[in-house]
Formats: structure tokens, C-alpha cells, sequence
């Protein structure tokens, strides 16, 4: 007798091998895939750049936005940003964000120093700069006795940036996450103003939107007004990853809405219900593209099984794409992110906690 709940049997059916991969019943918001059960919003208010940014954040102030039955609450917007704008969200993930005091999956482990790993990873390809490595934590004296040593012998022993680069799996934002407590009690830090400006605005577009075939049924009632960045989680996928079925409760303010992004490859998404038992439905998130678990859909679970390889866009994985965005100077040379980006998707997630 099968004891699996309806949740882990849909992780099961995506987690195959790609040659297996039936993607015929995933919703594909692009249209070329199903839509039965999808329902488009029509936005009461426009989604605005920060007047800050010196270039445009949004191709149109007023993006197509859907819902979909069974899951009140969860909004969609596909890809609303402009190319320039994807590939400055990738720089701010990979360079700014991962930096301390922000806390990354490999602070316990390691001395990371101030200067981002994809940066030194990017200046390590430099011939002519000297070569660095980071020393392991686990042997000094700064290694925290609570936190369980890795049997990985990895983990014990100095590692070149892009070594741990490629074992970079999220860095949190705001208020420091205990993944181990499930608390947020490791600290604050400044949740990054630009990243802050952004989740606000799209906050206050989602605000009561109404259902465009019948001009009724707000499926966010928030004032994304109010809305605020406290904390957030940025997840790095590479082409195997994946992350179980999962409901976000830890915040006590559970009214405002759970806000995310995607740069990179595309990915198999479930959301389902207040329980594991509820079947959940698959939904295509490609890069760009918006995700806002407000009202009923907040206590829903939702996890990534499947991570599709050699779908980023070309305008992430192009080697000279971004030589010429308005920021480009400010970070490493965009032939150092595109190989990255077309083998990872990057999630970014922000909550309001209070």
C-alpha cells in the first residue's frame, strides 16, 4: 500500500532523468502549454521602478498577472523586467548579497572574507593577481563546537574561491535564519535598500487585484503599502538541485505576502495546500518571473524538484551581454556570470516578519 503523501509522488514524477520528463500537464504561463484552471489579474496598481535606479527596472507598468485555481492568494507575473534588469539582479545575488554580514550555507565552515566568492572567483581567472584560499574554520579555534562537522573531509581543509562557489546554496538577508532553531535569532542585518525597493513595489502593485473575466475576487487584500523586507533567502540551484516540500511559518506576520524572483534556468514549481495529502499543481517558473504566496496560499507548501538544464535565456548566457549595462563597472566582466547563470537558477525571496 502506497503511504506517500500526494505531495512527495509529485516530487517523485519530476525528479527523472530529462529524457523522462513529462512536462505536458505543468502550467506554462508563456501559453504553450496547459492553462486550464488560469485565470489572468488585472492590476489595480502600476508596478513601478525605484526612482533611484539609472536604468528601467520593468518593460511596462502594468504586466500580465494570473492566478490559478485552487490556490487563492498565489499570484504570477511573468518575467515583468527588462534584460538589464535580470542581469543586475544576478550581479546583486552573486556579488553583493553573499557578502558579510549576511550569512551564506558555508560561513559555519569557512573564513569567507569581506569581497564576494564569485568576485574572487572572477579575479582568480586574472593571471596576473595573486591566488588565493580560503582556511576551513573546523580546525581553529573559531569553529562553533554546536554545529555538526561535515563527514565531507572537503570541509576541514583550505579551498580555492570558485571551489566553494560551487558549494554556495543560499545566503540570507535582513534577519539572520537558523535553519537549525528555525528562528531568526543569528542576528540583523541591513536588508539591501535596492532589493527592499524592489519587493515594495511589487507589493503594492499585487494589492487587490480583480479577476479579468469577471471583474470581482481580490486574491490579495494586503496594503503592500505597509509592505517591508525584514528578511529573505536567496537560493542557488545548479542543474541537480532541488528543495523539498515546505511551508514558510516562522514570521509572525503571516498577512503579508512571501515575494520572489527568478534569474536563470527554469524550474518545475509545486504549490499545493495546507497539507502534504493536498495534490499539488506544477507550474513552469522561468527566469524573470515573479511569485507572490499572499493570503490562503502563505501556509501552502511548495517545493522545486526538478531544475531544467540549458534553458536560461540568452541574454543571461551570452559572454558579452551585459558590457554595456548602465552598472557594469561595478562588478566583474559579465563573461564570468554567463557561464554561471547557464548552469543555476537563483531565487530570491523576501518576507515582512512583524
Amino acid at each position: 500500500m502506497d503511504q506517500q503523501t500526494a505531495f512527495r509522488r509529485a516530487e517523485k514524477q519530476y525528479k527523472v532523468r530529462d529524457g523522462l520528463l513529462d512536462l505536458s500537464t505543468v502550467i506554462d504561463l508563456s501559453g504553450t502549454s496547459r492553462t486550464e484552471g488560469v485565470h489572468e489579474l488585472c492590476l489595480a496598481y502600476e508596478l513601478c521602478s525605484p526612482s533611484a535606479l539609472p536604468f528601467q527596472l520593468f518593460t511596462r507598468t502594468r504586466p500580465r498577472a494570473f492566478t490559478i485555481d485552487g490556490h487563492p492568494g498565489l499570484i504570477i507575473i511573468p518575467n515583468p523586467f527588462t534584460d538589464e534588469a535580470q542581469r543586475w539582479l544576478a550581479r546583486k545575488c552573486l556579488c553583493d548579497c553573499t557578502r558579510p554580514p549576511n550569512r551564506t550555507n558555508l560561513d559555519p565552515f569557512f573564513e569567507l572574507p569581506s569581497t564576494s566568492l564569485f568576485t574572487l572567483a572572477s579575479e582568480a581567472n586574472d593571471t596576473t593577481r595573486p591566488q588565493c584560499l580560503i582556511d576551513s574554520r573546523i580546525l581553529s579555534d573559531s569553529f562553533d563546537s554546536t554545529v555538526t562537522k561535515p563527514k565531507d573531509t572537503f570541509y576541514s581543509q583550505s579551498a580555492s574561491p570558485q571551489a566553494l562557489l560551487d558549494r554556495l546554496r543560499w545566503c540570507t538577508l535582513g534577519w539572520q535564519y537558523n535553519w537549525t532553531s528555525k528562528l531568526y535569532d543569528l542576528g540583523v542585518s541591513e536588508f539591501d535598500p535596492e532589493l527592499n525597493e524592489l519587493m515594495q513595489a511589487i507589493a503594492v502593485a499585487i494589492t487587490n487585484p480583480t479577476r479579468a473575466a469577471a471583474n470581482s475576487c481580490s486574491d490579495n487584500t494586503y496594503d503592500g503599502t505597509q509592505y517591508e523586507s525584514h528578511a529573505g533567502i536567496i537560493n542557488y540551484y545548479d542543474e541537480r538541485a532541488t528543495m523539498a516540500g515546505h511551508v514558510d511559518k516562522t514570521e509572525e506576520n503571516m498577512d503579508a505576502p512571501l515575494i520572489s524572483f527568478n534569474i536563470g534556468l527554469d524550474c518545475v514549481y509545486l504549490i499545493g495546500g495546507t497539507t502534504r495529502d493536498t495534490v499539488p499543481t506544477p507550474v513552469l517558473l522561468r527566469s524573470g518571473d515573479v511569485l507572490a504566496m499572499c493570503g490562503e496560499s502563505r501556509l501552502a507548501y511548495h517545493g522545486v524538484p526538478k531544475i531544467l538544464a540549458n534553458t536560461s535565456p540568452a541574454y543571461l548566457t551570452d559572454l558579452d551581454a551585459g558590457n554595456n549595462d548602465v552598472v557594469a563597472g561595478k562588478y566583474p566582466q559579465w563573461q564570468y556570470f554567463a557561464p554561471y547563470l547557464s548552469t543555476h537558477r537563483v531565487n530570491c525571496n523576501a518576507r515582512k516578519c512583524l
